[in-house]
């Protein structure tokens, strides 16, 4: 198991989140994406919105506008890839 998968298995049971909740895969490419299309620190803010959206989305508190899981994810993904480039 790597130091990530490790942390990974960690961070789930510190917060009470079954096993297997966070996909790695998904939140990097997602965090990649922001980072490289608009800026570094648009990585961290980028996830941390699709993750609250989420959250909100489960708790069943999300107005009709908003988006959550992979229709969030797709959404944050396409908004960089259109973002400007300096």
């Amino acid at each position: 198991m790597t130091d990530l998968e490790s942390w990974v298995e960690a961070l789930e049971a510190e917060l009470g989140l079954p096993p297997g909740t966070v996909d790695v895969g998904a939140v990097l490419d997602l965090a990649r994406d922001a980072a490289h299309s608009v800026a570094r620190p648009a990585a961290p803010v980028t996830t941390y919105a699709v993750g609250f959206a989420d959250g909100l989305a489960a708790a069943g508190d999300l107005s009709a506008t908003a988006s959550s899981g992979p229709d969030a994810t797709e959404k944050a993904i396409s908004l960089a890839a259109r973002w400007p480039a300096d």
